[in-house]
């Protein structure tokens, strides 16, 4: 299977990704889709970490039948013409099949202009992510369920659950200790400290409980809200750095007043 990034001439889909493969018969075809889906599966969590944001926002996502989210498949096309047997070595293999991805455009929500290509860096993280422990992938999976309930309840929710196992697997008893064993541009971007993070962890009704002695935890302030979110991916960007050994790209921080949009290199 064949991953392939290019450039395309378009203001609203500047950048574009392939997968595409060679098959001769049905039964090569099925298993080439059956590859296909959880590699599109992985490389969707992975790029929340070499590009900012998933590679296919919910927001933005076309669910299509027998493809990938996000994806738009031959597979059917393709699976109904080979034999399926084997041709002869001599007849002309014909066209590849392949997963183009397609996603509907929303304006302003996703922007992130890059410097380089990401695919090379995607699929080192995918390699990492892939063999990484069970702790680390089921943070990655908090993490990335967070991701993609972008400026809802459970976003809070799922943030403050992954930045407990986060904090758990830093090295340190104290969180001063395990705020230090961050990696150094990751530590120079927190706005709060991760004593300010376990509190509202735990201390706030969008979070992680709802109540203390028969009383409703107070509700998190818009600046706290905007904190909380930004450290909190933050520092679990940092431990998924640490723990599979990759260079995490970290959102620029938002301010209350006036939150910046995430942009993202759309792909089509």
């Amino acid at each position: 299977m064949d991953v392939i990034e290019y450039r395309r001439r378009s203001e609203f889909f500047p950048y574009g990704l392939r997968m595409e493969c060679r098959v001769t018969t049905q039964q090569e075809a099925i298993r080439s889709h059956s590859e296909a889906l959880p590699l599109a599966r992985d490389l969707n969590i992975v790029w929340a970490y070499v590009a900012v944001v998933p590679l296919f926002p919910k927001r933005l996502m076309i669910r299509v039948p027998e493809s990938p989210d996000g994806w738009r498949s031959n597979f059917t096309k393709i699976n109904s013409i080979r034999p399926t047997k084997p041709r002869s070595a001599l007849a002309s293999p014909g066209p590849p099949a392949g997963f183009r991805v397609s996603v509907t455009v929303n304006p302003g929500k996703y922007k992130v202009m890059l410097s380089f290509m990401p695919l090379q860096r995607a699929l080192v993280a995918l390699q990492a992510y892939r063999t990484a422990n069970s702790n680390t992938r089921f943070l990655v999976n908090l993490h990335f369920g967070a991701l993609d309930q972008l400026g809802t309840e459970w976003q809070l929710v799922l943030l403050a659950k992954a930045l407990d196992l986060a904090r758990d697997i830093l090295p340190g008893h104290r969180n001063s200790d395990k705020q230090a064993a961050l990696p150094v541009r990751v530590r120079t971007e927190l706005t709060r400290s991760l004593d300010w993070l376990g509190e509202m962890s735990n201390k706030r009704l969008e979070t992680r409980h709802v109540a203390s002695k028969g009383e409703l935890l107070p509700r998190l302030s818009r600046a706290e809200a905007i904190d909380f979110v930004h450290d909190a991916d933050l520092v679990i960007r940092g431990v998924v750095e640490r723990e599979l050994g990759i260079a995490v790209v970290v959102p620029p921080i938002v301010n209350a007043a006036k939150p910046a949009p995430h942009t993202i290199i759309t792909p089509q």
